[in-house]
């Protein structure tokens, strides 16, 4: 008996197609270009968010008036909001490119794809 918890491992099948996949050049390709985005991108939020908890929380740095009654604290905490939403956009254009990198992926495997549901991109529109 399973414990319910526990995923099921992948069929046989499955671990065949996902060998030939990752076995390409355009997965490589994905992998790298994801990686070179993701991880100066996360540091770079990440960082934003530690840079102000750690100077508003343990240095008198950013105690001093910005804007009126505005702290800096204040200002470095709302120009994260911008950075995130940056972050996001570069994210959404880059993603297409990605989007491209795997379905050539799986097109070089030479492995067959299942059939998917329809989306709204093939058609679900009513």
């Amino acid at each position: 008996m399973t414990d319910p918890a526990e995923p099921a491992a992948p069929a046989p099948d499955a671990r065949r197609r996902a060998a030939a996949v990752t076995a390409t050049p355009a997965f490589t390709e994905l992998v790298r270009s994801r990686n070179r985005f993701a991880i100066p991108a996360a540091a770079l939020g990440f960082g934003a968010y530690l840079l102000v908890i750690v100077l508003s929380g343990f240095t008198p740095v950013l105690n001093g008036k910005a804007l009126g009654q505005l702290s800096w604290t204040f200002v470095l905490t709302a120009l994260i909001f911008p950075l995130v939403w940056l972050l996001c956009g570069l994210y959404t254009r880059r993603a297409a490119r990605w989007d491209e990198l795997a379905d050539r992926a799986v097109a070089e495997s030479g492995i067959e794809t299942r059939a998917t549901a329809p989306t709204a991109e093939k058609g679900l529109h009513r």
